[in-house]
């Protein structure tokens, strides 16, 4: 037996809202998108640490840009690969309209 130290650097954000505000900004999205667009913002399931601050902090980027943003569930499988069962994936981890801001649209239909 040994004893074994591990030290793992401390990648935690300080300030969610600002770090995306700054990302998005730099990365360019949108930058032919003019006001009253529509943005879609695929959300997951897959174990995001902090997921509603950061889908909270997308939907707001994009609203003080005069976008109208909804969010879609971004998953295969999970909630029983139904819109019904995703949408409640996404309401377990607090992604809903209410708290989101604008509308979560669930829906398996193609185009």
């Amino acid at each position: 037996m040994l004893l074994v130290k591990q030290n793992f650097p401390d990648r935690r954000l300080n300030d969610i809202p600002g770090t995306i505000r700054n990302e998005l900004n730099a990365a360019g999205f949108g930058e032919a998108l003019r006001p009253g667009a529509t943005v879609a913002i695929g959300v997951g399931s897959r174990g995001i640490s902090n997921i509603a601050t950061i889908v909270k902090s997308v939907v707001a980027f994009w609203k003080s840009r005069g976008m109208n943003a909804f969010i879609f569930p971004a998953m295969g499988s999970h909630g029983a690969a139904t819109a019904e069962g995703q949408a409640d994936v996404l309401a377990h981890y607090g992604i809903i309209e209410e708290t989101m801001g604008c509308p979560v649209r669930s829906s398996l239909e193609v185009i």
